[in-house]
């Protein structure tokens, strides 16, 4: 009995240095795989379009978080306090994007500003979602800024949400002078590994003013309870905006903000939180629709039950006239957002 016992328990004792030594090998991977792209990196211009932003003329820009292709309306997520995970197959990410290209396709924006845009990811059922916006807007200039490049993630544990590499997508039927990625800060702790690596990207447009069109693609942090680091991610990008608005250059700032830039605030939700816009320089504005613009995703979407709120929407200096916002109500068909648009012109 006592040999019987003596046996178990060493067998036990194997079993738990086993496990351990899996656990510490896959964190110490983790760790390693770990990186953060450098600040100010330069970013490739595709397919670069000939005309030039003209002064008195009505242009759109569109700004759309795609939510990775992977959000139908009935969709719930774990991270919201829903049940799924991952894309439910590689066909309803193929039919989310072919829908997000009709409305782009109705839309007919000048610009489009695209957030969650996955190039690689178990999430997405492994479709480069860039590479096929870029197909299917064959007279669009874009350029692409990575802001998350993952490990695989064996969270939740019974079905991981994997590894992904994602970004923002900018698209252009004008010519782009030139395009640049800019580091937003994140936490430092355990919670950077899930989180995205934050950025914004700068779109340069040389006009017959003499003066640039800077157009900005933004997607701040969502899931962190660490107010300070999002003071500091709207720090860095208002003290930007505001450098080039001085400037005298026309500055149009688009993306999920993931803070409500109008109507109810919802402060049980890190990303509903009220927007600052009591920190906004005197040189610029929130322009924002009156329509929600995104949905959570704790449930599937009904619209007498889920919360709602509007988040997308655009920061424009002085020089920069807004003449309509509107957002395209596809009932989050597609995506946990709605695609929110601006008519401007630049003065």
């Amino acid at each position: 009995m006592k040999k019987i016992l003596k046996r178990s328990l060493l067998t036990l004792l194997g079993v738990v240095i086993a496990v351990g030594m899996v656990v510490g090998a896959y964190m110490s991977y983790v760790y390693l795989q770990y990186h953060r792209l450098p600040d100010q990196q330069k970013l490739t211009v595709n397919n670069n379009q000939g005309k030039l932003v003209q002064q008195g003329q009505t242009y759109k820009v569109t700004t759309f978080n795609i939510g990775y292709g992977s959000y139908p309306a009935d969709f719930s997520f774990f991270m919201d306090g829903g049940k799924e995970v991952r894309a439910r197959s590689r066909e309803s990410v193929q039919k989310a994007l072919t829908n997000d290209q009709k409305l782009l396709s109705q839309l007919k924006s000048d610009f489009t500003l695209l957030q969650e845009v996955d190039v690689s990811g178990n999430r997405s059922q492994e479709v480069n979602e860039v590479a096929y916006f870029q197909k299917h807007n064959p007279n669009n200039a874009s350029s692409f800024a990575q802001n998350y490049d993952s490990a695989y993630l064996f969270y939740p544990v019974t079905n991981p949400i994997g590894q992904a590499k994602s970004g923002l997508l900018t698209l252009s039927k004008y010519h782009l002078t030139s395009a640049k990625r800019y580091q937003l800060p994140i936490e430092t702790n355990f919670n950077k590994f899930f989180d995205l690596d934050r950025a914004f990207s700068v779109n340069r447009f040389a006009t017959a003013t003499g003066k640039e069109l800077v157009l900005v693609n933004v997607h701040l942090s969502a899931y962190i309870k660490n107010r300070t680091i999002q003071e500091a991610q709207l720090t860095k990008l208002f003290t930007y905006l505001d450098k080039e608005a001085k400037k005298g250059n026309y500055v149009i700032c688009g993306g999920d903000y993931n803070h409500v830039l109008k109507g109810q605030v919802h402060n049980e939700l890190t990303w509903m939180k009220a927007f600052p816009s009591q920190k906004l320089p005197s040189n610029l504005r929130i322009v924002a629709p009156n329509t929600a613009t995104v949905r959570n995703i704790n449930e599937p979407y009904n619209p007498k039950t889920t919360t709602t709120g509007t988040i997308d929407g655009f920061i424009l200096s002085k020089n920069v006239t807004a003449t309509a916002i509107s957002i395209l109500d596809n009932h989050f068909a597609h995506s946990d957002h709605q695609p929110v648009t601006l008519a401007f012109t630049i003065n």
